[in-house]
């Protein structure tokens, strides 16, 4: 039986195979987003059956889709998060409300780095996902990220401009579109060097959307103990899937 892993974003769904192999991203302001997904999943299955784990932060999105898997009998599907909570590899008992992107982000990460690790998810919202040498989950922050903080920036304000992200090793702007695009690197690049201080002897795990973009703001040194793994949370869904007894079935 084939897998197939669906990750859903605040904005758009991304699809994979296993590898991770990543066969598209698609927007949901798209009109056919759903069906292009659709076929999409049938052309790399072809006439298998196929068990697509499902991991979700778009509670809407993700249930429309299903309504079309449901249609066909040989897609089955399940949300992973559940076979997270109950894998004994991870302990998220002390944790609640914990989004899925974070939870897989972890798992994901987990099959690469060895805990105590940190997972920095950069996305609509950049999260700090914190897992200590025992695998217990210590929770983390959340705060907007790099597209969200110049949207807010544009929108919640008269007299400033909605910018396209450009992030900055600067620590000047010597003019308002100047001083945004250092003032968010700034936050970003802040915020990820308290964590790196903080925790010394963590392993470090970046992915998402502005992981690359991020990565090249930060000095030598954070680099070095910055991993980029971009297919975390894939990887997670997929890792959750073997665990599944219902994988063989």
């Amino acid at each position: 039986m084939k897998h197939i892993a669906l990750d859903f974003g605040n904005s758009r769904v991304k699809c994979y195979a296993q590898g991770p192999q990543l066969l598209g991203a698609f927007a949901y302001s798209a009109s056919e987003w759903d069906s292009e997904l659709l076929s999409t999943i049938m052309n790399q299955v072809q006439e298998e059956e196929c068990l697509i784990g499902i991991s979700s932060v778009n509670p809407a999105m993700d249930q429309q889709f299903n309504q079309v898997l449901d249609e066909i009998p040989s897609l089955k599907h399940i949300r992973t998060k559940s076979l997270l909570m109950h894998s004994g590899i991870i302990d998220f008992s002390e944790i609640t409300g914990m989004g899925e992107d974070r939870m897989h982000g972890l798992f994901g990460a987990l099959t690469e780095c060895k805990a105590p690790l940190i997972t920095i998810d950069c996305g609509t919202a950049i999260t700090f996902n914190i897992l200590d040498a025992e695998q217990n989950c210590l929770g983390g922050s959340i705060m907007p990220g790099l597209s969200t903080m110049y949207e807010a920036l544009g929108t919640v304000t008269a007299g400033l401009p909605k910018l396209a992200p450009n992030p900055t090793v600067s620590s000047s702007g010597t003019n308002t579109h100047d001083a945004i695009h250092v003032g968010i690197s700034s936050a970003i690049s802040g915020a990820i060097h308290k964590y790196l201080g903080q925790f010394p002897d963590f392993s470090f795990c970046i992915f998402g959307g502005d992981a690359e973009a991020i990565l090249e703001i930060m000095d030598e040194n954070s680099k070095k103990r910055l991993q980029l793994k971009p297919d975390s949370i894939a990887q997670g869904i997929f890792k959750a899937l073997d665990l599944s007894k219902d994988s063989n079935r």
